[in-house]
């Protein structure tokens, strides 16, 4: 694996070492979380995919606010669906 990994909606890199200086706008364990660990597409319920980041990054992850707007700058909105259940909706 790289020591950097790649934002796929703005392109940019990111270091895992990135300090607090950094501009960068989207955390790199969601970026890694996206891109390594999950394979998905549709509607997934929020907390479900919260959990599952947290079980993969537990040592020093993002709040669930965070992650979610993270996921957002990543195209991967969270809305409301029918049941009135939040979700991240991936194309």
């Amino acid at each position: 694996m790289s020591d950097s990994i790649e934002c796929p909606h703005c392109g940019r890199r990111f270091t895992p070492g990135d300090g607090p200086e950094s501009t960068r706008k989207v955390h790199p364990t969601v970026v890694r979380w996206l891109t390594e660990e999950l394979t998905w597409s549709g509607e997934e319920p929020t907390e479900r995919m919260y959990a599952s980041y947290l079980y993969s990054f537990g040592e020093e992850p993002v709040s669930r606010s965070r992650f979610v707007d993270d996921l957002a700058h990543l195209g991967v909105p969270e809305t409301i669906n029918a049941q009135g259940i939040a979700v991240l909706t991936r194309k």
